[in-house]
């Protein structure tokens, strides 16, 4: 073979290679516009697709959503007793007759059955009722319950409704059960609903 002969080919080579390159360029050329653009049914499942994951919750949106749920949750656990206005202090054992009954007379020491909702007279804010348990009444003799009670049940008539406003040494006093979400020391406020004398 000829040196020219040599030339020619490499110079054949090269520009080869060189206009490969360039196809190859063009073939793969990166374009802002969408591939799938115009083909019916992908356009509308991409655009399904884009709105599922728009309403898809990030943790961001979780969090706030959480924190949602948690006020809302805080909002039903602080109940109020209705008609209480919280007080700072309570020195003495209170009995109001909300509802006068009709009914059998309690007498000290007798077992009674009553609904009850109970509140810290502090600050209104119901810690336990007797409904959040099912529609029957709890039944206990008076001997086995706080002071406040065993003094201010007697004398009340069956289908009467008694507000017992506590002073805390006739209620729990330092040592409230535990879980129950009564502070220590702190003044109490039971509506009684008297059901049935046992």
């Amino acid at each position: 073979m000829k040196k020219g002969n040599m030339g020619v080919i490499a110079s054949f080579i090269i520009v080869a290679i060189l206009i490969g390159l360039v196809v190859y360029a063009l073939m793969h050329k990166i374009t802002k516009e969408d591939p799938l653009e115009g083909i019916k049914g992908v356009n509308e499942a991409q655009k399904a697709n884009d709105a599922e994951q728009a309403q898809t919750p990030t943790s961001e949106t979780l969090k706030t959503e959480e924190t949602s749920t948690q006020q809302k949750t805080m909002d039903t656990n602080t109940k109020k007793l209705n008609n209480f206005t919280p007080v700072s202090k309570v020195s003495k054992l209170e009995k109001i007759d909300l509802v006068v009954g009709t009914g059998a007379l309690v007498k000290a020491g007798d077992t009674v059955s009553v609904h009850y909702t109970g509140a810290v007279a502090a600050t209104g804010v119901i810690f336990q009722s007797s409904k959040d348990f099912g529609t029957e009444p709890v039944t206990f003799p008076l001997s086995g319950v706080i002071k406040g009670w065993t003094d201010g049940i007697p004398g009340m008539k069956v289908g009467g409704t008694r507000r017992l406003v506590i002073p805390a040494g006739e209620a729990y006093g330092a040592n409230p059960p535990g879980g129950s979400g009564i502070p220590a020391n702190a003044d109490l406020v039971f509506d009684v609903e008297l059901v049935a004398i046992k």
